[in-house]
């Protein structure tokens, strides 16, 4: 193996190795920015869905409330738990991989049932230490957040303390059901947002290689023409001196570096050399 390829092989590999840790690094900076941003857009899902609970609440269900008792009948558009029920479907068919689902236990639906991960969730919620929001990725690189629901009377159709301080309409409709005489303050349920994480892009990946190559080219080009290059000569002429060629020319260099340094030794030497050749003859 010559002395080029040796070097330029070692910084090729310098150079891989350099772009592996700095590949690495990325990843790992790009997934958690991503995480970070796939968080804010949980985040304000979820304060969405608090905002249209309490809307409807405080603004919509006063103006249904004489038409409930009037006709003894409970109307969903009243609710502030159907109002973000609805807001999560519409999210779905609008964005493909987004979602956001507010389960109860004790659910009077299939809108606000838990599946057993969600149940999961509520459980970890409710056990000691655990009433504080947290993120789960989830499979097909989703971030799922997740926040406490606790309950306050309406955030859930059998969210009151007792079936006798629910609305009428509320007791002739989800009478039945089990989840009334909740405690305040207690997690009933969860507010889940999930939202896909953003894929890196390549482009992100090529640039640092093209970087990286262009360096050990021109890396590359240094060495061949500041080094190589001077001693590929230096040894042309030390090769035609050897075999006792006449009026071979000097090495020439302005060079003031090591290779200048070892041209004017190469050159000493071989003068030296040839004054002794001809003590010899003489």
């Amino acid at each position: 193996m010559t002395l080029r390829l040796k070097i330029y092989s070692a910084l090729g590999a310098v150079s891989v190795g350099a772009y592996l840790v700095l590949l690495s690094s990325m990843s790992h900076s790009d997934h958690a920015a991503s995480i970070a941003s796939a968080k804010r857009v949980a985040e304000l899902m979820v304060a969405q869905a608090d905002v249209a609970d309490q809307y409807t609440r405080q603004e919509i269900t006063p103006l249904l409330d004489s038409a409930m008792q009037n006709r003894m009948v409970f109307i969903p558009q009243s609710a502030g738990f159907y109002a973000v029920e609805t807001q999560g479907r519409q999210i779905g068919k609008a964005l493909p991989g987004y979602g956001l689902r507010r389960v109860v236990l004790d659910a009077t639906g299939p809108d606000d049932t838990p599946n057993p991960w969600e149940r999961d969730m509520i459980t970890r919620l409710r056990a000691p230490g655990g009433r504080q929001p947290f993120t789960e990725i989830r499979p097909g690189n989703v971030l799922a957040y997740v926040v406490p629901l606790k309950m306050t009377e309406g955030v859930c159709a059998t969210c009151y303390s007792s079936r006798e301080q629910a609305p009428e309409a509320i007791r002739d409709t989800f009478g039945g059901a089990q989840g009334f005489n909740r405690q305040n303050g207690e997690v009933v349920g969860a507010t889940i947002a999930s939202v896909p994480l953003t894929p890196v892009a390549v482009s992100g990946r090529i640039l640092p290689a093209i970087i990286l190559l262009i360096c050990w080219a021109v890396a590359c080009a240094l060495i061949e023409f500041l080094l190589l290059r001077p001693l590929q000569r230096m040894t042309a002429i030390a090769e035609r001196v050897s075999m006792g060629e006449k009026g071979v020319e000097e090495f020439k260099t302005q060079s003031k570096d090591e290779v200048g340094a070892l041209a004017q030794s190469f050159n000493r030497l071989r003068r030296s050399m040839e004054s002794a050749i001809e003590l010899v003859k003489s």
